[in-house]
C-alpha cells in the first residue's frame, strides 16, 4: 500500500487551491489525486475540517512564520522588508488567492487569513519602526502596501508572479525615492 505523509497532503492541498478552487478540497478528490484510499486520508485526519485546519496551519508556517525566520536573518531592516516582500510573492500567488475568497465562507479558513495578515502587518511594521519612522507612520505605509499587494492579486487574478514581481520592484523603487521609506 502506497504510503502518504503529512506535507504531502498539504502540498497536493495547495495545489488544488491553485489549480482547481476550494470547491476541489474533498476527501474524495484528494485521495483521487493521490492515488490512496481514504483510509488513508482518516489515518492523518479526523475529517475534512481537520485537514482544512491542518493544510491552513502548514500554509500560515510556509508563506509566512518561515518567510520571518529566514528575514530575521538579514542584518538590517531594509533588507528584512525587501526579503519579506519578495518571499511572499515567489512562494504563493495563486493558492493565497483563493484562501482569501474562501475564508470568505469558512470561518476555519478566515482564522488563518487574519493570522497571517496579522503577522505579516506587525513585522513589517516593525521593521519599519526600526528604519526610524513614528509606530503610526511605519504601520499606515505597511498597511497601505499591504493592501496594494492583497488588492492587487484580487484585481488581477491572472496576473503570473514575474508581472506581480515587476510591478512590487517597481513600486519598491518609487518608495525609496520618496520620503516614505
Amino acid at each position: 500500500m502506497k504510503k502518504v505523509d503529512k506535507e504531502q497532503w498539504f502540498i497536493v492541498g495547495l495545489d488544488v487551491l491553485a489549480k482547481d478552487g476550494f470547491a476541489r478540497i474533498t476527501i474524495d478528490n484528494l485521495c483521487g489525486l493521490l492515488q490512496i484510499t481514504k483510509g488513508a486520508f482518516y489515518h492523518h485526519f479526523k475529517n475534512i475540517d481537520g485537514y482544512i485546519d491542518a493544510l491552513m496551519k502548514y500554509w500560515l508556517n510556509q508563506n509566512t512564520i518561515q518567510v520571518i525566520e529566514e528575514a530575521d536573518k538579514l542584518p538590517s531592516a531594509k533588507e528584512r522588508i525587501e526579503f519579506i516582500g519578495n518571499a511572499v510573492i515567489q512562494r504563493l500567488h495563486k493558492s493565497e488567492q483563493v484562501i482569501r475568497a474562501w475564508g470568505f465562507s469558512s470561518p476555519i479558513v478566515k482564522k488563518y487569513v487574519q493570522q497571517v495578515d496579522d503577522l505579516r502587518i506587525e513585522y513589517s511594521t516593525k521593521q519599519r519602526v526600526l528604519l526610524g519612522l513614528s509606530e503610526e507612520e511605519a504601520k499606515n505605509i505597511t498597511v497601505l502596501e499591504y493592501a496594494i499587494f492583497v488588492g492587487g492579486q484580487q484585481l488581477f487574478p491572472d496576473m503570473d508572479k514575474k508581472e506581480l514581481e515587476q510591478l512590487y520592484l517597481f513600486y519598491c523603487q518609487k518608495l525609496q525615492s520618496s520620503e516614505l521609506k
